[in-house]
């Protein structure tokens, strides 16, 4: 097994036995559900998945080589997934990319849905990460909340940091814009994403 941070050197029979086939297979079937290959951070919000964290979030080498088991065993995942870009647009963030991909799925054709738009209201000073658009409606807002709960909390301490510029891109859409927020426990939660997605389609044709 590769060398990890502490420059451990395990014996190349142990990662046969190391990475338990159905913990690969649990991986592989959450990506699919989720539409991308969730990171460490997304798979706490996911069930079943916290034992995965534990057992394989311990080193990034690790985590590199869980995941390139993982795409030995399922061929059609990718083995590391960075930014995807779309239209010319980046995507950096798995939660986002997850609800953009959710949304192609179940949006009409009447819909247009848009990649880090800018806000017309605001005089185009500032973007969201994605809008709908139905004609003769106003334009519905999305903002996909990677780091905190729709309980509130921040997923961990670093992201803490961030609380205060997520509230303030929040803060700006109160009387000028229609806007609907999803959270990251949301998202990793296949049935709660789809109804939530769902809904926000529904309110793009009705808004």
């Amino acid at each position: 097994m590769t060398y990890d941070r502490f420059n451990n050197r395990m014996p190349h029979w142990l990662s046969e036995h190391f990475f338990r086939p159905a913990e690969l297979d649990h991986y592989a079937r959450i990506s699919r559900e989720l539409l991308v290959t969730p990171t460490p951070q997304m798979l706490e919000f996911c069930d079943g998945a916290q034992e995965i964290v534990s057992r394989y979030n311990t080193d990034k080498t690790l985590w590199r080589l869980f995941r390139q088991k993982v795409t030995e065993r399922h061929p059609d995942l990718p083995a590391w997934q960075q930014d995807v870009c779309i239209n010319g647009h980046k995507i950096s963030s798995m939660v986002e990319l997850a609800v953009y991909r959710r949304l192609l799925l179940e949006a009409p054709a009447t819909l247009n849905l848009r990649i880090q738009p800018f806000i017309r209201e605001l005089d185009y000073k500032g973007q969201a990460d994605f809008s709908l658009f139905c004609k003769g409606h106003p334009t519905l807002y999305i903002e996909v909340a990677g780091t905190v709960t729709s309980q509130g909390k921040s997923v961990s301490k670093a992201a803490e940091n961030f609380r205060p510029g997520i509230e303030e891109r929040l803060f700006r859409y109160v009387g000028v814009a229609p806007v609907e927020v999803i959270h990251v426990d949301e998202v990793c939660h296949i049935k709660v994403q789809t109804e939530r997605v769902r809904h926000i389609i529904a309110r793009a044709r009705s808004v």
